[in-house]
């Protein structure tokens, strides 16, 4: 503790040797000096600022050679913060007791900050009263690295990056942005005790194991978003790597998808009514195309009273019904895999609990006969699958390793295939086909319903199987399915057109709807 009374002196000291009038002023007002800045170099163009961590970290998207990179501006430290931050780093473990310290890992960030905050005072009280911007500078990096996610916080505090990867040591960090897609960062992991510290951290989060005998680790990180690790030189010779997907913090909506085109309102209109009457869907695609956003989108139409089991290897299912029971399958508990429960397990067990909607994040391997025996036994499903045609969809479960029987598929109805594309050069998510399977006969048949034309960015409707099936079971005739259509198509519109685009509000009015159509049009047209 001497050396750490001794640093905040000299600091002190030399603070008030370069003191000047408006520093003092500031100290009485208590306003304090900006704790960032930055000013790109005159051959670099800044496109866009913002705040990730206000008042510690905003980002910067520079231009530079027709390039763009993304800049995380954080606090500088000069060298006796520095050293102040290190003594504070080795000695904070003896501060907070034990009881606090496992504390942490169960309440919400905010008292997390509240609590260490506290405590840093009370290591450094003549520090923080006399220090300014100082103070809040190494409490920046404290909570950096003891409570969030060390180099890369800022990355995971920013709701525009979707994904974030590392693909070795003194490599700059790459993301994904959601509006100006691929970065380069400025931040680096520059040794291996550097990344081989975070992944050892994040799998301890986890309660998960990695080392050089079990060196692949897939978890979930604790904010909810999938990390994929891989641990030293012996399988990725640049060293540890990671490759990060973002757990959203509030999932997207159909009108998100719609007002992105995405989706059209006539397409969202059909899967409305498509998830209200059980009927069974694969969202397929290739990697980063969408297929969980959309599940989570379209499942928002599931009605509230009816019961659903979602069964996923990390969580990023989201849904607001109450009868709602979350699954996720677990790695074993040894080094021998011992305690495994694989999605086949949960698949065997969900059955057993009566789900009228069962819900699969995404399926690969031999649990898919399973949830096609789900279909056939009258639950309704929803999963993702990985493929880049409905053809392509029928051959691989249809042919080895998976062999659902061709038999079984009259109970798929709609393969929804997504797609990533180009547009004015910025990548964009898109559907690109809608088709039923309409029997199996020599082989499956499958009819397009939607089909998206990148010519004219229009999407064509053909004649569907399964709006007549939806018809005929609700004793509709051809006008009756069209208004119906209408109606929800013409609900989503206003819904966008009045600005009502929150999570909680859109579930409120669909809900309204389904149970009300006639009176919920009337109110939100008065809205």
């Amino acid at each position: 503790m001497q050396k750490i009374s001794d640093k905040i002196r000299k600091l002190s000291s030399i603070r008030n040797k370069h003191k000047k009038p408006s520093d003092t002023v500031a100290q009485e007002t208590d306003e304090l000096e900006p704790i960032v800045s930055f000013e790109p170099d005159i051959d670099t163009e800044e496109i866009e600022r913002y705040w990730v961590d206000e008042p510690y970290v905003f980002i910067s998207i520079l231009k530079y050679d027709n390039d763009l990179f993304y800049h995380v501006v954080e606090p500088e430290l000069n060298e006796i913060e520095r050293s102040v931050l290190d003594e504070v780093l080795f000695t904070i473990g003896d501060v907070l007791t034990l009881k606090q310290v496992k504390d942490l890992d169960k309440i919400d960030k905010d008292n997390k900050y509240k609590l260490l905050k506290e405590k840093i005072k009370e290591l450094l009280s003549d520090y923080s009263q006399r220090s300014g911007n100082s103070f809040e500078k190494i409490f920046y990096y404290i909570k950096r690295d003891f409570i969030d996610f060390g180099k890369i916080g800022s990355i995971m505090k920013d709701p525009t990056i979707e994904d974030a990867w590392c693909n070795g040591v003194g490599i700059p960090v790459y993301i994904f942005h959601s509006t100006y897609g691929n970065l380069i960062t400025n931040i680096t992991f520059e040794s291996d005790e550097d990344i081989a510290a975070f992944v050892m951290r994040v799998a301890h989060q986890s309660s998960r194991h990695i080392s050089k005998s079990s060196p692949i680790l897939d978890t979930v990180m604790q904010d909810g978003s999938r990390i994929n690790i891989t641990y030293g030189h012996e399988i990725s010779p640049k060293g540890s790597s990671f490759s990060i997907r973002k757990q959203k913090k509030v999932p997207l909506t159909p009108l998100d998808l719609i007002a992105w085109n995405t989706f059209s309102s006539d397409i969202m209109a059909y899967f409305w009514l498509c998830m209200e009457n059980g009927k069974n869907i694969l969202i397929c695609g290739g990697t980063a195309s969408g297929k969980t956003s959309t599940m989570n989108a379209v499942c928002m139409f599931i009605p509230l009273n009816v019961r659903v089991v979602t069964l996923e290897d990390t969580r990023e299912i989201q849904l607001p019904h109450e009868n709602w029971i979350p699954m996720v399958t677990r790695g074993g508990i040894s080094q021998d895999n011992v305690g495994n429960i694989d999605l086949e397990d949960l698949l065997r067990a969900s059955l057993r609990q009566r789900p009228d909607y069962l819900l699969v994040g995404e399926v690969r391997g031999s649990e898919s006969q399973i949830l096609f025996q789900a279909m056939n036994a009258g639950h309704a499903t929803c999963s993702t699958f990985h493929a880049g045609s409905p053809t392509e969809v029928i051959n691989r479960f249809t042919n080895p390793p998976i062999n659902v029987p061709a038999a079984m598929f009259t109970a798929l109805d709609i393969i929804c295939m997504q797609s990533t594309t180009f547009e004015s050069g910025t990548e964009i998510r898109k559907v690109s086909k809608i088709a039923e399977v309409t029997g199996v006969s020599e082989s499956i048949d499958i009819q397009d319903v939607f089909i998206w034309s990148k010519l004219n960015d229009h999407f064509e409707y053909h004649q569907s199987k399964v709006l007549d099936e939806i018809k005929s079971r609700r004793g509709w005739n051809e006008v009756d399915l069209e208004n119906n259509l209408n109606k929800r198509k013409y609900f989503l519109e206003t819904l966008i057109a009045k600005n009502i685009r929150g999570y909680n509000e859109i579930i409120f009015w669909i809900n309204y709807f389904n149970s009300s159509p006639e009176k919920s049009i009337q109110e939100l047209n008065h809205q």
